[in-house]
């Protein structure tokens, strides 16, 4: 058994495992303070507030590292809060609030901002370098119908970039210039609207301040409740987090922590959700009587129902009725509508809506797999040496699945 220490506590270790995940593995999150962290990218090491000091013997010469990509070693002892490493990431801090806004009140995400959590951990309660040259008066970009841009507020973690490379596989975001210099730009240094962004969002969930945001200010949201739910747009079965306050939904994210999706979701998913607030959406039952439709309760909707189905069945047979499902619908939900419509309204009369452009598929499925569904998740396409798409388009239909396609070819 491989073990290492942490303040001088000994602990085993993984193969291939990080300083950082070594670390929070035993130890609570916010021990070792993070800004260009995130759990769906790969480690970077462009803050180095993660960093530690790192013997390979107890007292011995210690040096200073990066935690989040630096791999762990039998026998190491790490110290996560020596005098040297507080100073440090105090000073780090100190440097990038020199060239930052310092608006917390007004900004839109202040009380859930990472900059401003970390800020606090590491003890900052002034600045003590002058002012000087600044990046304080860019323009923001209000260009994209749902994304944001105020890289005066940018601190340059480069997770936007990474998160447009790593998770969706669009490479619209990169860094320009050198040094102090250095900036976000976007495509070939255009507008939001201009560049060849896919409004997935998985840059303004990256971003640990308000630099790139979303039109819904999502990482503002103090909702009253969050609820983890799966998306019905497609089959894929992202995990979204829904954020809301007396029942109004004020935003979509996507946890870290699904097994499908893992903190990524699409277009669809993460902004197109105005229609259930709609006003025009029925919200009740309706029956139309004298040509006109009139809202009824549930009761007496469902009481209209029965009567017509019993109307129909005794008159002309259960073979006169006939039920369609959704493939919006839940599979238990689906598995309810034809076992009612077999075992109650006694008729096979019952089909699906994918049916009709899927049977084929299913069909080949079936005979070659003894399936018509998946035998294998999504994450088992990443240990395939060969992908062979016929007649979908993936990036379109199924977004999340197309851009881990792509992450699995780059």
């Amino acid at each position: 058994m491989n073990t290492a220490y942490i303040d001088n506590q000994e602990f085993e270790i993984k193969d291939g495992e990080t300083i950082l995940s070594f670390i929070r593995r035993y130890k609570e999150k916010d021990l070792v303070p993070t800004l260009c962290d995130a759990p769906n990218l790969d480690p970077f090491g462009s803050c180095r507030v993660c960093s530690v000091e790192v013997a390979l013997e107890k007292d011995g010469p210690v040096k200073t590292l990066a935690s989040c990509h630096t791999p762990v070693s039998a026998g190491q002892h790490i110290y996560t809060n020596s005098p040297t490493v507080k100073a440090l990431r105090k000073n780090i801090i100190e440097l990038v609030l020199t060239d930052h806004p310092l608006d917390c009140l007004t900004c839109e995400v202040n009380g859930n901002c990472e900059l401003q959590t970390v800020a606090a951990q590491v003890g900052i309660r002034d600045v003590r370098y002058p002012e000087g040259e600044n990046h304080l008066q860019r323009e923001k970009d209000l260009t994209h119908p749902y994304m944001t841009s105020d890289l005066s507020k940018c601190i340059n973690c480069y997770r936007c970039v990474r998160a447009c490379d790593e998770v969706q596989g669009e490479f619209v975001l990169s860094m320009a210039g050198r040094g102090f210099d250095s900036h976000i730009i976007k495509g070939l240094d255009q507008s939001f609207m201009d560049s060849d962004c896919v409004s997935c969002g998985a840059c303004s969930q990256a971003c640990p301040t308000s630099a790139i945001s979303d039109v819904f200010q999502s990482k503002a949201i103090q909702a009253t409740e969050k609820t983890r739910t799966v998306c019905t747009y497609c089959g894929v079965g992202c995990n979204l987090e829904i954020a809301t306050t007396n029942g109004e939904i004020l935003s979509i994210q996507a946890p870290f922590d699904a097994e499908v999706n893992q903190g990524h979701t699409c277009l669809k998913g993460r902004f197109a959700f105005k229609f259930y607030d709609h006003p025009e959406r029925l919200d009740s039952p309706m029956i139309k009587r004298n040509g006109d439709f009139e809202k009824v309760s549930w009761d007496e909707a469902y009481d209209y129902i029965i009567s017509k189905f019993q109307y129909y069945k005794e008159e002309f047979g259960p073979d006169s009725l006939a039920g369609i499902s959704s493939s919006r619908c839940t599979n238990e939900e689906n598995y309810l509508m034809q076992k009612f419509f077999r075992a109650v309204i006694q008729t096979n009369n019952i089909d699906g809506c994918a049916r009709v452009c899927h049977s084929p598929t299913a069909l080949g499925m079936q005979r070659t797999f003894g399936t018509g569904a998946a035998t294998n998740s999504i994450e088992d396409l990443k240990h395939t040496n060969c992908i062979m798409v016929i007649g979908a388009n993936p990036t379109d239909a199924h977004p999340v699945t197309g851009a881990k396609l792509k992450q699995f070819a780059m």
